[in-house]
Order: C-alpha cells, then sequence, then structure tokens
C-alpha cells in the first residue's frame, strides 16, 4: 500500500484504494486509511492508534474544562480570563448553542496555553483551541453521547489532521514562515473538515468545507505583542472558530468553493513566502509596534 500523500487528491485516491471504494468516500472510511496509515508508521495496531488518539482528545477536554472553571491570567496580563467571562455572558446576540460553545471553548484552550497549561498542539500551539473548541461544542451542543472513545468523534479528529498534514507538506504550519493564515488559518480549515464529517457530509465535501475556511483567512498576519502567544492569538482563536462555522454551515446549504482545496493551499504558501518578516511572527510590524504593544513589550521585558 502506497502510503504517502501531499494533496487532497492524493489523499482521497489513497484512502478509496484502501477502503476498495467506488465513488463517493466516506469520512469514515478515510478516517480508516488513516489510523492505519500512522499504524504504519509508529509501529503500532490499529488498536493501539485509536487509543492514542483518543487520550489527545481527552487532553483538550481537559483544557476546555480547565479554562471555562478557572480564569486564566497570564503574567503579562494580556490573557484575562476571557473563556470564563464568555461562559457567563447572557449578552449573546446570536442564540445558538452551538456557535456560543465553539467561540467559548476555543477561547478557553488557547487561554490554557498562554498560561502554560497542557493542550495538543492542533496543529500548533497558538492555534489549539480551534479545532477541538468546535467539535467538543458540537458535542455539547448536539450529541451529548459522544466522547473520546466513539469512532465518530475520533474519526472528525482524524479527518482533520489530515487536512493539516496536507496544508504542512504543501506550505507550512508556521507563522514565521507563513503567518499566522498558517496558524489559525490552518486550524479553521482544519475544525471545518471535522465538523462536516461529524454531520455526516462525505470526504470530499468536508475538503470543500476546508477550502472555503482557509481561502477566506489567506493573508492573515502574525503580529503577536511582545513575541508573546497571547494577543491577538488567543482571541483570534474565536474568531478563525467562527470563520469554519460559516465555512461548514455554507457547505450544507450548497454552497461549494470555487477553488479546490489544493490550489488554496498553493495560495496560502505563495502569499506566506511574499509576506515580510515584520508580520511572521518577529514581533516587528503589526499589533506588535502599535504604541500599545511597544508599551506592553517594554513593561514586562
Amino acid at each position: 500500500m502506497n502510503w504517502k500523500f501531499s494533496t487532497c487528491v492524493e489523499l482521497l485516491s489513497r484512502a478509496a484504494e484502501y477502503s476498495k471504494t467506488e465513488g463517493t468516500l466516506s469520512c469514515e472510511a478515510l478516517a480508516r486509511f488513516l489510523v492505519a496509515r500512522e499504524a504504519f508508521y509508529s509501529g503500532k495496531s490499529a488498536e493501539e492508534t485509536r487509543a492514542e488518539i483518543g487520550r489527545r482528545i481527552r487532553v483538550t477536554r481537559q483544557a476546555v474544562d480547565r479554562g471555562i472553571r478557572e480564569p486564566q491570567r497570564s503574567f503579562s496580563g494580556l490573557t484575562d480570563g476571557a473563556a470564563a467571562k464568555a461562559a457567563r455572558s447572557e449578552s449573546w446576540p446570536i442564540e445558538d448553542s452551538l456557535f456560543r460553545l465553539a467561540i467559548t471553548y476555543s477561547l478557553a484552550i488557547n487561554e490554557v496555553n498562554a498560561c502554560g497549561g497542557k493542550i495538543v498542539a492542533f496543529p500548533t500551539a497558538g492555534s489549539s483551541g480551534i479545532v477541538p473548541g468546535i467539535l467538543w461544542a458540537y458535542r455539547d451542543a448536539r450529541e451529548p453521547s459522544l466522547d473520546h472513545e466513539s469512532p465518530r468523534f475520533q474519526d472528525a479528529f482524524t479527518v482533520a489532521s489530515a487536512v493539516g498534514i496536507i496544508i504542512a507538506s504543501t506550505a507550512t504550519l508556521a507563522g514565521a514562515a507563513g503567518g499566522c493564515q498558517a496558524e489559525c488559518g490552518a486550524a479553521g480549515a482544519m475544525a471545518a473538515a471535522g465538523l462536516s464529517c461529524l454531520l455526516g457530509e462525505d470526504a470530499a465535501s468536508a475538503f470543500d468545507s476546508a477550502a472555503l475556511s482557509l481561502k477566506n483567512s489567506l493573508g492573515l498576519a502574525c503580529d503577536p505583542i511582545a513575541g508573546l502567544v497571547e494577543v491577538p492569538c488567543v482571541k483570534r482563536n474565536a474568531f478563525l472558530a467562527g470563520n469554519a462555522l460559516v465555512a461548514v454551515s455554507l457547505l450544507r446549504a450548497g454552497v461549494k468553493s470555487a477553488v479546490p482545496f489544493d490550489e488554496v493551499v498553493s495560495a496560502m504558501k505563495s502569499i506566506g513566502d511574499s509576506m515580510p518578516a515584520s508580520i511572521r511572527e518577529s514581533a516587528e510590524g503589526g499589533l506588535a509596534l502599535t504604541p500599545t504593544g511597544i508599551a506592553v513589550r517594554e513593561r514586562i521585558k
């Protein structure tokens, strides 16, 4: 079996070959291929691989719960318990539990990261709240029976990871190389694919939602104040979670991406390569050089 892929087209072809699927490839079949692939490379069994996936999903839940239960406040003061405030708020203008929880959970996980807590980099620490934030929000708002051991829930995380693998292979997941489009932008695309799977979409449609999300975060700067993964990173997790929810909503309405996923990723690489170094995680441009950004840097150095 050829386990290698660097594009969506290659991945779907390999997965169809592995599952002997002709026609529409399900997210379940795609996830089976990805689990078998990981088992092959790691030397573990499929069962052991599934157990590790479950363990990591459980870690993300612990981060959600900690971020809401214990308002996270960092040494710099830039992280100030936003998730706990959001969880308590009764002033949400959009009365939808999935939306509210996705925003709150994405904040919670990234605040835990900013304060030195345990998270799963998904795909990076600075964007760690988006994928699990959305998927756990779906579980709590729509299907409480799902947990870290549920195959469907694991499949959603697994397919999301495949989106990240392709972006890493063709472009980058590093803000220092491609700006925040490579971190929070990539995570939004991953979350859109994972949520699409939970909603019963097929594998190709999951990647279409990923394309919708990613192409609408292209060019996003990485300009952290004082070089810390706090501002704009923490709140950006919430905003890009919203971006992913819009992508899936459009997909479910029958709206497709005019540009295929692989081409969007190539465009992302081109844009990242053309970005000046000042807005690629150097803290030498953008928000980092605003009067407030400079004042924070001087205060904590």
